[in-house]
């Protein structure tokens, strides 16, 4: 603990934005604890039972996020729950907010508390989602994963609403574009999400996978560095 204590110091010494996370929260530790077929049978055989494990578990976050706020004092909380699959959530609207939306905004809460914005990781179609995870009060959204969300309807409805740390394609663009077909998707991601006040970072979309030419990551994050910069500087000018 030492040891992150002092990371922590040396981020904010350096004013640079420190981020506290663990991974999984209301579907994906379920579903390693009770399997992905166990899992969905219990929103509808043992709802009871859902919603005393996602009490447990919110319990035990909220305790997590404020001993960080404490003794970290980071400015971000990052977690995840991969709700998406390619062509939409792994479990209606309805569910989601039956059994997910009260705890999210318990977490929610517990990073504002303590002084963080509460960044979500979820991979997939996320789309129908997305109202119920705003209000809930979440700050961070990633990765916007091409391919199954429409990226500038999504800038469009919740720009104004959500930061997005955009991702660029690792299944496709990443691996089977030019390096020019890269600055142009890279360019495409800062256009779209991009604001005057901001709500917009830029990342990989998931893990850069194995045999991902360098030229495209090289790319990737030349062009981030260099068009974000262009880009900032064109609404200064305005």
């Amino acid at each position: 603990m030492a040891a992150l204590v002092e990371k922590a110091e040396m981020a904010h010494a350096s004013e640079r934005y420190a981020l506290y996370g663990f991974w999984s929260l209301f579907f994906e530790r379920p579903w390693k604890l009770r399997g992905m077929e166990n899992l969905m049978c219990d929103y509808y055989e043992e709802p009871e039972k859902v919603h005393r494990l996602h009490d447990a578990l919110a319990q035990s976050y909220c305790k997590y996020i404020a001993y960080a706020g404490k003794v970290l004092k980071p400015e971000g909380f990052w977690s995840s729950d991969d709700f998406g699959h390619q062509t939409g959530p792994m479990m209606s609207p309805a569910i989601f907010h039956e059994f997910m939306f009260p705890y999210y905004v318990r977490v929610a809460k517990a990073a504002h508390d303590n002084g963080m914005h509460f960044w979500l990781h979820s991979c997939g179609n996320n789309t129908p989602l997305l109202p119920d995870l705003v209000e809930a009060g979440l700050d961070i959204f990633h990765p916007v994963q091409k391919h199954t969300m429409i990226e500038k309807e999504v800038a469009e409805r919740y720009g104004d609403r959500l930061t997005f740390l955009a991702g660029i394609d690792v299944q496709h663009a990443l691996q089977e574009m030019t390096p020019d077909g890269v600055r142009c998707e890279v360019q495409f991601l800062i256009d779209t999400f991009d604001r005057p006040d901001g709500g917009m970072l830029i990342a990989a979309g998931n893990g850069i996978v194995s045999g991902t030419p360098f030229e495209n990551i090289e790319a990737f994050l030349d062009e981030a560095v260099g068009y974000g910069i262009q880009h900032r500087q064109g609404y200064l000018v305005k």
